[in-house]
């Protein structure tokens, strides 16, 4: 099975907050050279251009830890980055294109698999129309409900920043937004708990039938056996 590993948080997840605030500096610092043409250290980078609103922003959001795919990385580190930085319209942005993009994606490659088979949906190519691949991949279970009641609710917010709506209230909307994409990619790419379980063993799939494993995990790479240990 390919498990693809976010290991920037490791350290934060241990030791008194002095030490994770003081691990976080280091990690933050690094948001700033994301694009330097030579490599940086988090040494070369003075402490003064991380304040402590950024270090707090680190801390209120999650990443996805774990992935079966590489697809959707450099979004999930965009967000990251936007988010920590104070660039609350470029994370908010970042986070429904992400949401947009994995729920097109789950129900085209999943309605082959799935039954009941939607009619007004197959064969249909992507949609800037979120209801009706969140009401498919509810119906299919793929989805939580209360998943799907905060992304029918956060579409609205959505529209609201793409088209003429208030704009004022972006720092909240987008931590919503953010937390909403990232919770997305956790249900279908990030090992769901509903799918798969960490033993001594390893990652071990549930259920390798299931078409969110099959799809979007490279069960066979690992010789997944009849009960779906690697």
């Amino acid at each position: 099975m390919n498990i693809y590993l976010n290991t920037t948080r490791n350290a934060l997840r241990i030791g008194d907050e002095a030490r994770r605030r003081a691990e976080t500096l280091r990690t933050v610092k690094l948001f700033l050279a994301a694009n330097a043409s030579t490599p940086v250290s988090d040494e070369m980078i003075p402490d003064y251009l991380v304040n402590t609103s950024m270090i707090d922003r680190f801390f209120e959001i999650e990443p996805p830890q774990f992935r079966g795919t590489t697809e959707f990385d450099s979004i999930i580190e965009e967000i990251e980055r936007s988010y920590v930085m104070g660039l609350f319209f470029s994370a908010l942005s970042a986070s429904v294109v992400s949401i947009e993009r994995m729920l097109n994606t789950a129900r085209i490659r999943l309605h082959e698999h799935s039954l009941p088979k939607l009619k007004n949906l197959w064969g249909k190519g992507a949609t800037n129309e979120w209801q009706p691949n969140i009401e498919a991949l509810a119906a299919w279970k793929y989805v939580s409900v209360d998943l799907a009641n905060e992304l029918s609710a956060l579409y609205t917010i959505r529209c609201q920043y793409l088209h003429t709506g208030d704009i004022s209230t972006v720092r909240e909307d987008s931590l919503r937004a953010v937390k909403a994409a990232y919770w997305l990619l956790n249900e279908l790419i990030g090992f769901p708990p509903r799918l798969f379980r960490l033993s001594n063993f390893g990652w071990e799939c549930i259920d390798p039938d299931d078409a969110v494993a099959k799809t979007f995990y490279v069960l066979q790479d690992a010789g997944v056996n009849d009960e779906g240990r690697r």
